[in-house]
């Protein structure tokens, strides 16, 4: 959501604020680990996220669609980089790093998928929410038009 209202390059700002905070204050992630996980985190997924959001809303696909692909993706986007980070750092012993981001890739999958799915919906949901009641920030944010706003509204009765 981050990225769809404040763009990609503010957004990895952030997530580069909060990243620290955990490392630094609740043990969470590491300072080792820190340029990896801002990387990850805060620039592959939120870029892929925007850029999905951008051309899924250009090809005229629903606005709410819009919102639950790019939210998924960069979901999956975070998780597809995490699994090439660590299969760089720990090769496999047969097969290297192919054989390595493919084993880290499969044990992604079995939680990150279903929660990209459910982070996309809640992602959708929460947009429908700012669309009912406080359209005029989305406007300002030039995420949406006032027409766009306004239909989006009309639809939804």
């Amino acid at each position: 959501m981050g990225a769809i209202l404040f763009g990609p390059w503010i957004t990895a700002v952030l997530s580069a604020i909060v990243l620290i905070y955990q490392a630094l204050f609740l043990a969470h992630g590491g300072l080792t680990t820190l340029g990896a996980n801002i990387f990850s985190m805060g620039i592959a997924g939120p870029l892929i996220g925007y850029l999905v959001f951008v051309l899924a809303k250009r090809s005229g696909l629903n606005m709410y669609l819009s919102v639950f692909l790019a939210a998924m993706l960069a979901d999956w986007t975070t998780y597809v980089v995490t699994s090439m980070q660590l299969a760089l750092a720990f090769p496999a012993a047969s097969g290297g790093v192919v054989a390595s981001f493919q084993a880290f890739m499969a044990i992604f999958a079995i939680t990150q998928v279903p929660l990209a799915v459910v982070e996309g919906a809640v992602t959708a949901l929460m947009f429908k929410y700012l669309v009912r009641l406080r359209g005029d920030i989305l406007v300002k944010l030039n995420v949406a038009s006032a027409s766009a706003i306004k239909l989006l509204r009309e639809a939804a009765t």
